[in-house]
């Protein structure tokens, strides 16, 4: 009797896990790392007109369910760290405006 109760228990534990894995809200989007390179030459413009002598330490390419895409970029610039996302066409996201 306890070691069925034990292998249900264990049973519900797992779907119980396996259910959760599906549940992250921004499961339908897929990121990357990306060089430089593979950024679009509208992105790579912006960023670095709008932060001209930065160090870019890491780019990430989020790409959404509908297709589109953002470039996050994590920067230093004068000593400060910072982060900034790119969409398309070289935008600053709508999630990072004020």
């Amino acid at each position: 009797m306890k070691k069925s109760f034990s292998l249900i228990a264990l049973g519900l534990c797992g779907l119980l896990i396996v259910g959760c894995q599906g549940k992250g809200g921004d499961n339908d989007d897929n990121e990357m790392t990306v060089s430089m390179s593979d950024v679009p030459e509208a992105v790579r413009a912006s960023f670095e007109k709008t932060h001209p002598g930065a160090t870019v330490q890491k780019i990430e390419k989020e790409t959404h369910a509908d297709g589109t895409a953002e470039y996050e970029f994590e920067f230093t610039q004068d000593g400060k760290k910072g982060e900034v996302e790119l969409d398309e066409k070289g935008a600053v996201a709508p999630e990072d405006k004020d």
